[in-house]
């Protein structure tokens, strides 16, 4: 065999050899696909095989329909797609449809599925029992259709908002990192607890016991503030003003009873050293178990202040 017969049969091998190639390099269009959008990828609406596969089925087709609608796409502009891509149309054997429609997948967002969110949100966050609370929330006009993928839901109140009473919340639904739709709702909570009334008329003056008041339950949002919510804490109180039966029993009707009263004799104690000296003073203010009171010196007359302890004594820190 010559040098040239060599050649040329080198030259026939390997144009069979790419002929093969190219063979290989198959693309069939189908009649309808699903498509994950927002982009329709030539791998979702064509069966490929072949060296070139891993490449055609990230061939960009453009924009796919809204989620849940469909788009068709014909087979010139696969094949104009391809050419964009740098790829040679002609290397491939294509077949199969003529068109392809694309419906592009998606998921239903109801308004069950939203006002769950939100309720599940509120109770996270709010400060009450769920079993003590109700929340009311006015739904979302319409349900919606968001791409197919991870959902979650995002919610912020009020910053002002405490959870209790009318509140307006903004949401959004965001699909695999990305927000598909911003809406507001309102809420109203209305959450029930314990709160001290009166069981009995108790007058003006009177020092308050357990056996004077009794719990029940109350909207927190009608409460007043500083309503007391255990009979312990009314240890030391006595009543501001008269209180009649089922009225809350609140900071503003009752104060601590006044142990040491203006111009009264009162018994001091003092810490000198690692002594502890006990002696007589003049009261010049009046004063309850904690209050920093003004006294005199019996002898010297010299002003001091000390603080009422819960027996009456004064103590001078």
């Amino acid at each position: 065999m010559t040098q040239n017969e060599l050649s040329l049969g080198m030259i026939f091998l390997a144009a069979v050899l790419v002929a093969a190639g190219v063979a290989a390099d198959t693309l069939v269009l189908k009649d309808e696909a699903y498509v994950r959008g927002p982009n329709v990828l030539l791998g979702e609406v064509a069966q490929i095989e072949g060296e070139l596969a891993p490449v055609l089925a990230n061939v960009d087709l453009g924009l796919a329909a809204l989620p849940g609608d469909s788009k068709r796409l014909h087979a010139a502009l696969v094949e104009a797609r391809i050419r964009n891509a740098g790829i040679d149309v002609d290397s491939l054997e294509v077949g199969g449809a003529s068109s392809v429609r694309a419906t592009t997948l998606y998921l239903e967002i109801t308004r069950e599925m939203v006002v769950g969110s939100l309720r599940e949100f509120i109770e996270t966050e709010m400060p009450w029992d769920p079993a003590d609370t109700l929340i009311d929330i006015v739904p979302a006009a319409l349900d919606f259709r968001v791409p197919d993928g991870e959902v979650i839901f995002d919610w912020r109140p009020n910053p002002q908002y405490g959870y209790l009473g009318p509140g307006v919340f903004r949401g959004e639904v965001i699909v695999d990192g990305q927000t598909q739709k911003r809406f507001t709702l309102k809420a109203n909570v209305e959450s029930y607890g314990d709160v001290l009334v009166a069981a009995a008329d108790i007058p003006r003056g009177a020092p308050i016991s357990a056996s004077q008041v009794e719990v029940r339950k109350r909207s927190l949002a009608k409460v007043e503030s500083g309503a007391f919510r255990d009979p312990a804490d009314l240890a030391g109180y006595v009543a501001r003003t008269t209180i009649f039966p089922g009225q809350e029993i609140t900071k503003r009707n009752v104060q601590p009873r006044i142990l040491v009263k203006r111009n009264q004799l009162v018994a001091v104690e003092m810490q000198s050293g690692g002594l502890r000296l006990q002696t007589q003073a003049r009261a010049l203010t009046a004063g309850a178990a904690g209050d920093v009171i003004l006294c005199a010196n019996l002898n010297s007359r010299a002003e001091f202040q000390g603080i009422v302890r819960a027996d009456g004594v004064v103590v001078v820190p």
